[in-house]
């Protein structure tokens, strides 16, 4: 898999890109005060007067700095907040994970800590000696500048975070890649069937030593840790299972040696969130939660529910081409070494919109909007997933009433039944 079991876990850790940016500065600070080391003291003779600050000038030019600074970061965290509260109140609080882990919010507060970093220290390496400055005060403004286009970018940044089509386009496009990554296993082969036996033995049990959401398995590690102690796993959780301390987690037959089960155990990541790294349905559950929130009689914005509907139609079409029933995977020498059962496609087609009918079942455009939903996957997906769609457009069909419907509405809604059925079964 493209995501590795440390890296989803400093994803995760606010604090990680501006630590970076801390350390590096003080980098900077070392690198530049050994080359300043080095500068022949004929330089600053040479140097244009212009170019040249005096320590008290230099005082003040790091002091003014470190303020503004300190405002624009300020600045930065109340729009970090503002974003965090219309998420949560608006939109989903799902989809809160999305900007704290969003590469631009932590790199520009990593930007603002190095700067206010950087000239903090400059500011109490200033000395009253040394009558001529000119490295150090250029850099710190050339930094300065750096912090002024990255405040910019912030700002722009999370004025587009706000705009609900925007977070919508964004969720679709990240549940796009989670899907990809779900199904791409270059380095493992799996298969739909197993002819061979399985073990008559009773199985052992591995547990699970702490509570939380399964977040990521390392599918590779897993298969490679059974290969090396001659054993077949059976995984008993799922992607996204909130486990509790004490469950079963993985069941195995073990073979010549006795195995190390905390390394085992090292393969799962258990978070007390659920994470996009492998979660397919956390995803798309965030698009289902906007729609909830668009069609409750507080917000009333069955538009914004309309847009969600098409991204988890569009998304639907994509698992149903890249879906694999692949359960059984095996090492290089084709010896069966691990069991993940994958969930079905009716179960993220069931998941999308159950919530959407339960809560739209009144509003004909919604239910509308579901059908031809379904119509688009029926298009552009795959053909084996057609049983599954038509059965579950019987149990769409159920959330109308078409008999109390008025004439222009029950005439769009037999559009919408006549132009699934046409794309299903023609």
């Amino acid at each position: 898999m493209r995501h590795k079991k440390w890296y989803v876990h400093l994803r995760e850790k606010f604090w990680f890109i501006p630590t970076i940016y801390s350390i590096f500065s003080f980098l900077t600070i070392l690198l530049f005060s050994y080359l300043i080391s080095l500068a022949p003291n004929t330089f600053y003779v040479e140097a244009p007067s212009m170019l040249l600050i005096t320590s008290s000038t230099a005082n003040s030019l790091y002091s003014a700095l470190v303020t503004a600074l300190l405002t624009m970061t300020s600045i930065s965290f109340s729009s970090v907040m503002v974003v965090l509260t219309t998420y949560s109140t608006q939109f989903t609080p799902r989809a809160l994970q999305d900007f704290m882990q969003s590469r631009i919010t932590q790199h520009v507060l990593g930007v603002f800590t190095f700067g206010f970093i950087f000239a903090v220290i400059n500011l109490l390496l200033v000395s009253p000696a040394d009558t001529n400055h000119l490295f150090m005060p250029i850099v710190m403004i050339t930094i300065a500048i750096i912090c002024l286009g990255a405040f910019i970018l912030f700002i722009y940044h999370s004025t587009k975070y706000v705009q609900v089509n925007h977070l919508i386009g964004k969720i679709r496009n990240d549940a796009s890649r989670v899907i990809e990554d779900a199904y791409d296993l270059p380095h493992l082969t799996a298969y739909a069937e197993w002819d061979e036996p399985f073990p008559e033995d009773d199985p052992h049990i591995v547990y699970a030593h702490r509570s939380g959401y399964t977040q990521l398995l390392e599918l590779e590690n897993i298969v490679a840790w059974a290969e090396k102690h001659d054993v077949i796993i059976e995984s008993l959780m799922e992607v996204g299972d909130y486990l509790h301390k004490g469950e079963p987690i993985f069941q195995y037959w073990p073979g010549s040696a006795d195995p190390d089960l905390e390394v085992l155990r090292d393969c799962l990541l258990v978070g007390n969130e659920r994470s996009n790294a492998q979660d397919i349905e956390f995803s798309m559950q965030k698009l289902v939660d906007i729609a909830i929130r668009a069609i409750s009689p507080s917000v009333n914005d069955p538009h914004t529910a309309l847009n969600c509907i098409n991204r988890l139609a569009a998304l639907l079409a994509e698992i149903s081409i890249r879906h694999k029933s692949h359960r059984y995977f095996t090492d290089d020498n084709g010896r069966l070494r691990f069991i993940l059962y994958p969930k079905p496609f009716r179960t993220y087609l069931h998941r999308s919109f159950f919530q959407i009918r339960m809560y739209g079942k009144n509003d004909v455009s919604i239910i509308g909007g579901c059908i031809d939903a379904l119509t688009i996957v029926a298009q552009t997906g795959k053909d084996t997933v057609q049983d599954d769609l038509g059965s579950f457009f019987e149990y769409m069909k159920e959330a109308i009433k078409a008999e109390e419907l008025s004439s222009w509405d029950y005439e769009y809604w037999q559009e919408r039944l006549q132009k699934f059925e046409s794309v299903l079964y023609n």
